[in-house]
């Protein structure tokens, strides 16, 4: 994977999508059927099948923590994200590290911002 990409050359697009979730995914995909030159734009990595989905054809007593996983590690590094359903053991790598990506909200008004760092966004997750 590449920490940086360098373009040398310049190009012009008639739209920019942020983000391949499924909002961004779509977007782009009806505006380049529509006939638009469209950059779409993610900052996380591809996800590969069978590879990247550590828990997938495991039984929950086959991972390290029982399915589970590391309780203090969730307090610590994942407060926010491991509020997410899906979240868990085999799928805690598709979200992002809620202490090293710290979000700031009005304390009267709680937001709970589920967040994922790779192609597709959370609608993988």
């Amino acid at each position: 994977m590449y920490d940086h990409i360098y373009v040398r050359r310049r190009e012009t697009y008639d739209a920019i999508v942020v983000g391949s979730g499924i909002t961004g995914g779509w977007a782009a995909k009806e505006l380049t059927e529509g006939g638009l030159k469209t950059l779409l734009l993610e900052r996380g990595r591809h996800v590969e099948h069978g590879r990247d989905y550590v828990g997938e054809h495991k039984a929950p007593w086959e991972l390290p923590f029982r399915g589970r996983g590391n309780r203090r590690l969730y307090e610590t590094d994942y407060p926010v994200q491991s509020r997410c359903y899906a979240f868990g053991e085999a799928t805690q790598h598709f979200f992002v590290n809620d202490r090293e990506n710290p979000y700031e909200h009005d304390p009267d008004k709680p937001f709970t911002w589920i967040r994922g760092y790779h192609l597709g966004g959370r609608s993988l997750m």
